[in-house]
């Protein structure tokens, strides 16, 4: 039976050194072959997050760090109100020192620079142009915070080309806080808003540039409800209008001048407005 046994402990501690060679070759890698080192591989990825219970054991001044922290460059009590576990930024756990995450580390995350750079209250809409209004989400509640500062709904609502006329022009300084003037001229060819002589002096802008830039924003009734007529005036207009401009002088005169009928009806001036001798 003593040589049983002194066998059978035998088979046992070679299959024990056997499993061990096994793991050990697992853990450091296979050898290439030749005279080449054997390669080894490493991670510092997390398998199971590590709660922040366990961090705040060893921790245990982290609320008195924390709280004089500068919150315009990092808060922690904003991203823990988050939900956000210590182990997500601080990725490499079982450090010596304070783990203090890589720049690359809030760009995953935020998708875009964090802290935000020093002119990004002038300079945001770019980035927001080009990550989409959801980058900014992550961390804003869109609809409170962009309107505490821009006084009007960002990202602008859908159709605001056709709606934005009535909201801005009662509130021109809001737009004035992202857009200089010439951005309205991009679309708009005349000053706007409209200068305050603009019911007598836009005809000349009219003749000038022609009426589409009107219908642009306006209906063509527009025009109508003021002039009392087709504006601008039709094309027969010139043998046409001498019926009109008996029917409503009143009309004419809103924008002509006894001198403008003069200019070319030149025989009122040899024989009388009557046209008699």
């Amino acid at each position: 039976m003593d040589g049983l046994h002194r066998r059978a402990h035998q088979l046992l501690r070679a299959a024990l050194l056997g499993a061990g060679l096994i793991a050990l070759a697992l853990l450091v890698g296979c050898g290439t072959g030749g005279d080449e080192p054997a390669a080894t591989t490493t991670t510092t990825a997390l398998v199971i997050p590590i709660a922040n219970d366990a961090c705040l054991s060893c921790h245990t001044d982290f609320q008195k760090k924390t709280a004089s922290e500068d919150a315009k460059t990092f808060s922690h009590s904003l991203h823990l109100s988050q939900r956000i576990s210590c182990s997500t930024c601080h990725v490499q756990v079982g450090h010596a020192g304070m783990a203090i995450p890589d720049q690359k580390v809030c760009l995953e995350c935020h998708g875009m620079q964090m802290p935000h750079p020093s002119d990004f209250g002038t300079s945001h809409g770019q980035t927001v142009k080009a990550n989409g209004a959801e980058v900014c989400g992550r961390c804003h509640n869109l609809t409170q915070h962009c309107l505490e500062c821009h006084g009007i709904q960002m990202p602008h609502p859908a159709q605001w080309t056709e709606k934005h006329g009535a909201i801005a022009l009662p509130q021109m300084e809001v737009c004035t806080r992202c857009h200089e003037k010439s951005f309205c001229l991009q679309c708009h060819p005349v000053e706007m808003p409209h200068p305050k002589e603009w019911t007598r002096t836009h005809g000349f802008s009219v003749a000038t540039k022609g009426s589409k830039m009107c219908t642009n924003c306006h209906k063509p009734e527009l025009c109508v409800s003021c002039h009392g007529m087709a504006m601008p005036h039709p094309s027969d207009w010139g043998t046409q209008h001498a019926v009109v401009a008996k029917e409503k002088p009143g009309e004419c005169e809103l924008c002509h001048q006894q001198i403008d009928c003069d200019s070319c009806h030149q025989i009122h001036v040899t024989h009388g407005k009557g046209g008699g001798s």
